[in-house]
């Protein structure tokens, strides 16, 4: 778990570890919600997980699923094509 502080301006640092695991960018929109535990902060585009890296669109969302089997699908079926057994 990682601390931070308000400074006296309001502001809070979300620590790089963080911010990198989530993909939060500078200038990235977030909404606020106050909770009995204390404040939440979410995208607010919570669909908008694809982000380029560099040259490469990656994932950084969380993922949900079985995705060892959703990955074993997508590669049968690649097979399947390339070896001409089904069509795209």
């Amino acid at each position: 778990m990682a601390t931070t502080k308000v400074d006296h301006f309001g502001r809070v640092l979300i620590p790089k570890p963080i911010r990198d695991n989530l993909g939060l960018e500078p200038g990235r929109e977030l909404t606020v919600d106050e909770q009995d535990e204390g404040v939440m902060l979410r995208p607010a585009d919570p669909s908008s997980y694809l982000r380029f890296k560099g040259k490469v669109l990656v994932f950084t969302g969380k993922l949900t699923g079985n995705v060892r089997d959703a990955i074993r699908k997508q590669r049968e079926e690649r097979i399947r094509v390339v070896a001409g057994m089904d069509k795209p």
